[in-house]
């Protein structure tokens, strides 16, 4: 069995300027700007993506058992432009579910014109370090991002990336969709909530997003992912009085 996408409502993606990817990873810093992002601009859950090597934790949403997934958001942006955001607490487990989701998710941008996608990740880098590269995965692309005077990596990430967020970028060229992995320099605790604000400001700039995504906002949604974690570790913020649990899936 494939990766599977269900609708709520209408088929489909509506008209976007961009997609944007983060499952979590090191630092969680492309699942906080995009967690953060979602609420900030009250995005419209429309569609669950399922595959069955996704970590077998169903969970409540909105007082209903839902099935482990992938969720995809349209966000309406305050300039107007609609972005579509891919993101969910765990990624499938075997590297042919990555490998599959990856696939199930490039078909959905090619078949609704995505311009282009973005994959949000972390990179592991010493205290102090705090650089953002931009990884492509084609000539082509990284001739039309300098075009647009969006500086492109040629040496980071250096060791590559692992699962589904590496995958998603590597394989656009086969799919026909333009696509590039930010990785930001992060000291991979929990949530680094100072590298995520980085992230995100990066990422409107590059894009013409207009995004405002203030640390004090970032910090409200980073304790609620810590909520779901073991420990209290957070770059740049000290929660040592939240309560937290487990169950989340890294």
């Amino acid at each position: 069995m494939t990766a599977s996408v269900h609708w709520l409502g209408t088929e489909g993606l509506p008209e976007h300027q961009l997609l944007i990817v983060a499952v979590p990873g090191v630092g969680n810093v492309g699942k906080l700007v995009v967690d953060t992002l979602n609420e900030e601009q009250d995005a419209n859950l429309i569609g669950r993506i399922i595959h069955p090597d996704m970590p077998p934790h169903s969970v409540l949403e909105g007082g209903l058992l839902v099935p482990p997934h992938l969720s995809i958001h349209a966000v309406n942006l305050d300039n107007s432009k609609t972005v579509i955001t891919i993101s969910g607490n765990g990624q499938p487990m075997t590297p042919r579910g990555q490998h599959e989701t990856a696939e199930a998710i490039l078909q959905l941008a090619n078949i609704h014109s995505t311009p282009f996608a973005v994959v949000l990740a972390g990179l592991s880098a010493n205290p102090g370090d705090e650089q953002i590269h931009l990884a492509s995965p084609s000539d082509d692309t990284t001739s039309e991002l300098k075009k647009r005077g969006i500086p492109v990596s040629s040496e980071q990430p250096s060791g590559g990336m692992l699962g589904l967020a590496g995958l998603i970028v590597s394989l656009s060229p086969m799919s026909g969709v333009r696509a590039a992995a930010y990785c930001a320099e992060t000291v991979g605790t929990s949530v680094d909530v100072v590298t995520a604000d980085r992230l995100a400001h990066r990422l409107s700039l590059d894009f013409e997003l207009g995004l405002a995504l203030p640390i004090d906002n970032t910090r409200e949604m980073a304790a609620r992912l810590l909520s779901m974690m073991e420990g209290k570790e957070i770059a740049g913020i000290d929660l040592s009085e939240d309560e937290s649990g487990a169950g989340f899936y890294v």
